[in-house]
């Protein structure tokens, strides 16, 4: 994992209100952040795994923290995975090299942001968040799409974006990529404890509330 120190930019998309105690906030990133790519993070200070470690060696070995049925690939490969749009770097795909899958990332320590260059989203592709062996949220694609008013297919900027999410004064330790079919791709995953998101406005951090009710692993 590589710590890169990031400008605090987004842009809002709307908002939904949050229900429940528990919600989650789900933003997205508009800025020109680290390489100016816009592909990846704009908190500032957050970790960012960017699965650059080793191109040669690619469909390749999950880096440190990463475990399960997926693999560092660059590239496309038909009916198999497909470079999130504009993504010129390798990047994670579950399933490899069948399907169903999951990777796990456990990035050491406990966290309330997580982003993701996440692309094609899709309504197969789910995030589980746990503390410990509580399950504090569950978010597919689909649910990004609608909460961002987003239009989605393989190729579109619409359902290929870098997505921000806030958990509030809840914490996660692991993070789980589900995939029932092929496949979900995303890259640059960024890890960082941050401000309430009403502080966050205040830094020009747009976010757009989901309510997501808190569930327990059963």
């Amino acid at each position: 994992m590589s710590k890169r120190i990031l400008s605090a930019c987004a842009l809002a998309a709307g908002l939904i209100s949050a229900q429940g105690a528990h919600a989650v906030s789900i933003g997205y990133s508009n800025c020109a952040a680290g390489d100016g790519s816009g592909l990846t993070t704009c908190v500032a200070g957050a970790t960012v795994v960017d699965f650059n470690s080793n191109p040669g060696a690619l469909p390749g070995a999950l880096p440190a923290g990463y475990t399960g049925n997926g693999a560092v690939v660059s590239g496309s490969v038909v009916n198999i995975y497909a470079t999130p749009a504009g993504d010129r770097t390798p990047y994670l795909t579950v399933p490899y090299p069948t399907s169903p899958g999951t990777v796990t990332a456990t990035p050491g320590g406990s966290y309330n942001y997580f982003g993701l260059y996440w692309g094609s989203m899709d309504n197969y592709n789910t995030l589980e968040f746990y503390n410990g062996t509580n399950l504090v949220a569950s978010i597919n694609g689909i649910d990004v799409i609608a909460a961002l008013n987003l239009l989605g297919n393989q190729t579109s900027p619409g359902s290929n974006r870098y997505v921000d999410l806030f958990f509030g004064n809840q914490s996660y330790d692991s993070v789980k990529f589900i995939s029932t079919n092929f496949a979900f791709e995303s890259d640059n995953h960024a890890y960082a404890s941050v401000p309430e998101p009403g502080s966050l406005a205040l830094l020009g951090l747009g976010l757009v509330g989901l309510g997501l009710s808190r569930r327990r692993k059963a």
